[in-house]
């Protein structure tokens, strides 16, 4: 792994400790009490019951680096491609994973949400880390039509500044200073060298 491609692991790692747990706790809250109304039969009841074990029980073991973490985890993930605690488990199975300097697993791990979720907000967080994760991998293409693709407003920023990454990073000056633009005015800065990144591209 070259100077380069640690640097963008290193930031992703960042990432992961600055914006992750909150988003997925409230995903898991908001979860508990959708189902708390809608699903009244009981083997669903019972099944979706199992998957939050199943969901503690495996993040747990990954938080832990337990024995066979990650195998049960992927495992779990790869068995319940639809379930909604399979894609909880699947976003921290992809922190684990680039903390581990796997970002191959990673990358199977998000893209299963991203595939399978029908939750768009949960899809979008998938796509906002399945595309710093390309990043990292100097796949820009891939992580580019992952940012350009339609958002949820709360993402939109992110996925302009990491637009604003990849174009830069190709060379393409003025659309990513556009990008970064876009980023400013999604909301406050979404990170401390966002307004950085746009004053060096103006003096280019």
């Amino acid at each position: 792994m070259d100077s380069t491609e640690e640097q963008q692991v290193e930031r992703l790692k960042e990432f992961w400790k600055e914006h992750g747990k909150g988003i997925v706790a409230g995903v898991v809250i908001g979860f508990g009490l959708f189902y708390g109304w809608r699903y009244y039969d009981q083997h669903t009841i019972e099944t979706q019951q199992q998957a939050s074990a199943n969901y503690e029980q495996l993040t747990a073991g990954l938080s832990e680096g337990s024995d066979n973490a990650l195998q049960n985890a992927q495992q779990f993930v790869k068995e319940n491609p639809e379930n909604i605690y399979a894609h909880l488990v699947a976003l921290q199975l992809a922190e684990y994973a680039t903390n581990k300097d796997d970002l191959a697993t990673a990358v199977t791990a998000l893209q299963s949400v991203v595939d399978n979720s029908d939750d768009k907000n949960m899809s979008a967080l998938a796509s906002i880390r399945l595309a710093r994760v390309l990043i990292a991998q100097d796949q820009l293409d891939m992580a580019l039509s992952l940012v350009q693709k339609p958002l949820p407003e709360a993402y939109t920023g992110f996925a302009a500044e990491l637009e604003g990454d990849i174009l830069a990073e190709q060379g393409n000056t003025e659309e990513a200073r556009a990008a970064y633009e876009r980023a400013l005015q999604a909301g406050e800065s979404l990170t401390p060298a966002l307004q950085m990144k746009l004053n060096s591209l103006a003096k280019s």
